[in-house]
């Protein structure tokens, strides 16, 4: 396993951040965040690859993609490929369940006529291109996550500790069930409705998936936007790994 923190962990940008967290030696990788790629961060990113970049012998790189349909996605994943060793995106958002309705017929479950078909026939060509392997769909919410299933078979996964168990889900036994096709977990606390809370020892599940995790190649994202919530969760970690 790699242990990963997000590439948000002080106020700045990508590279500010790497810059300062190269001499914790507990960190061992990146999630490089996306979560859009406008004009502003195409431009941020390109004046900053070339030193993002000179890390990728310090941290493993993955990238947290913006939406597979979005503009310049692909452009990022052509700018970034060299050093980023896994993408993560999320599930198709769509209208509807798993059957058309009047906008598009269906074939087969899966609906074809609110982008579905787009989404999975950008999600097949970016795998085509850059690597079947090198692309994760991220647990976000149970309907989104079996419709994409759907769309996209056998893709690795990326397990949201969070978001499972706001859905009621207990994340140890949902991970194990997946465990062949697991590249990253996403790990964070669930409170009241919320998350992207540090684990605590109050976090029981914890001690399954870090029994798991010691014996695979999973990246392990503590995924709290702060260093201080970062420690927390990796010290939480470390008391229940083996």
């Amino acid at each position: 396993m790699k242990l990963c923190v997000p590439s948000y962990q002080l106020p700045g940008s990508w590279l500010f951040n790497l810059e300062r967290l190269a001499d914790l030696p507990w960190i061992e990788g990146i999630e490089l965040l996306f979560f859009s790629f406008d004009e502003d961060a195409r431009r941020l990113f390109i004046e900053e690859r070339e030193g993002i970049a000179a890390f990728s012998n310090r941290f493993s790189f993955s990238l947290h993609l913006p939406e597979l349909l979005a503009q310049g996605t692909r452009d990022l994943v052509e700018m970034s490929e060299a050093f980023v060793e896994l993408y993560v995106f999320h599930p198709f958002e769509g209208k509807g369940a798993s059957l058309a309705g009047e906008e598009g017929e269906a074939t087969g479950n899966v609906a074809t006529g609110d982008g579905a078909e787009a989404w999975a026939e950008t999600l097949e060509a970016l795998r085509s291109g850059f690597g079947r392997d090198r692309f994760a769909m991220e647990y976000t919410g149970e309907s989104a996550f079996e419709r994409s299933m759907e769309l996209a078979p056998g893709i690795p996964l990326c397990a949201d500790t969070g978001c499972l168990i706001r859905n009621g889900l207990a994340p140890a036994e949902w991970i194990a069930e997946r465990a062949d096709s697991m590249a990253e977990l996403h790990m964070h606390g669930a409170r009241n409705g919320k998350d992207h809370f540090p684990l605590s020892n109050d976090d029981l599940w914890v001690a399954k998936v870090a029994e798991m995790a010691a014996e695979s190649k999973w990246r392990i994202v503590f995924e709290t936007f702060s260093l201080e919530g970062s420690e927390a969760s990796y010290e939480a970690f470390r008391r229940w790994a083996p």
